[in-house]
């Protein structure tokens, strides 16, 4: 199972593209899609999921069109606003939703009653967190192959949210492939095989928090002079992100051993070590890259 993507363009006023020109494959297993707002993430998902129609360029999912009907019956897209009949309940959607794809109706009754929600009550009276709890609950019931959740932990408590989590990895099986798209980049951290970062319509970057962050390397320094940004780049170093509160500095630079050991013979700190950096902020820092990249 698989999305291939090549040379996919999308415009929605003939003048600027929402997507541009992007070519990737998506494999089994869980991907994090993480961009800004207006990154592209949505996008993206209606476009493979046929909500609209491409541009230029081609999107086949295992193989198949994807505007061909044995690729719609292969996804489901949910989406930040799902749709649903006016005044439906939530166990209306089993019918709703059966007319379209193989439902397991047992599985969706487990999940509703898992995160107590109702089945009596209107949707329309959900607050935004059931909403998305429902809609996730039909996700997981429905015999597809390629799951698309954008902004999957939007209004989420943190206990439900570790819930959803649980299932997401349940419905991972070796063989669906399931993208999901974030803001909350600390909760796909654990979750997701890779991470993919789009900006501008562009895939930017894309692999594991691991392989992204791999020639990161984040400094702690306190100096007897006043040591800027600046000051660092003379030095020849590549400064990702430079930060400092009253005498501390903290910089993440792109790994340079051979400059920053002439830093330390010239300004002699009174501390220079190298500390962690966790993926939350290695996302981050691509992100700002990403932006850095499209703005020059």
């Amino acid at each position: 199972m698989n999305i291939n993507i090549n040379h996919l363009s999308k415009s929605y006023d003939k003048k600027n593209l929402a997507i541009d020109n992007l070519t990737i494959k998506f494999v089994p297993g869980i991907t994090g899609l993480v961009g800004v707002n207006g990154a592209g993430k949505s996008t993206l998902f209606r476009l493979i999921s046929n909500v609209l129609d491409l541009d230029e360029g081609e999107i086949s999912i295992n193989g198949f069109a994807q505007n061909s009907k044995e690729a719609k019956e292969l996804v489901y897209f949910l989406s930040d606003d799902p749709y649903y009949p006016s005044g439906a309940k939530a166990k209306d959607l089993v019918d709703f939703y059966g007319a379209f794809y193989s439902f397991d109706k047992e599985k969706y009754y487990e999940l509703v009653n898992k995160f107590s929600l109702p089945l009596d009550k209107k949707i329309s009276s959900f607050s935004k967190g059931m909403r998305r709890q429902i809609f996730i609950c039909v996700a997981f019931s429905l015999d597809v192959k390629i799951l698309l959740l954008d902004e999957a932990f939007d209004g989420l408590d943190p206990l439900v949210l570790e819930m959803i989590k649980e299932e997401i990895i349940k419905n991972s099986d070796g063989e669906k492939v399931i993208i999901i798209s974030s803001h909350n980049i600390s909760a796909l951290e654990k979750l997701v095989d890779r991470f993919v970062i789009i900006y501008q319509g562009h895939i930017t970057s894309q692999g594991t928090s691991e392989s992204l962050g791999e020639d990161f390397v984040k400094y702690q320094a306190m100096f007897t002079s006043d040591i800027t940004e600046e000051r660092l780049k003379e030095y020849g170093l590549k400064i990702i992100s430079y930060k400092k509160v009253g005498s501390i500095l903290n910089f993440v630079i792109r790994d340079d051993e051979e400059k920053i050991k002439v830093l330390q013979e010239k300004e002699k700190p009174i501390l220079l070590e190298q500390i962690p950096i966790d993926a939350d902020e290695i996302l981050t820092l691509q992100l700002m890259l990403s932006k850095k990249g499209g703005e020059e």
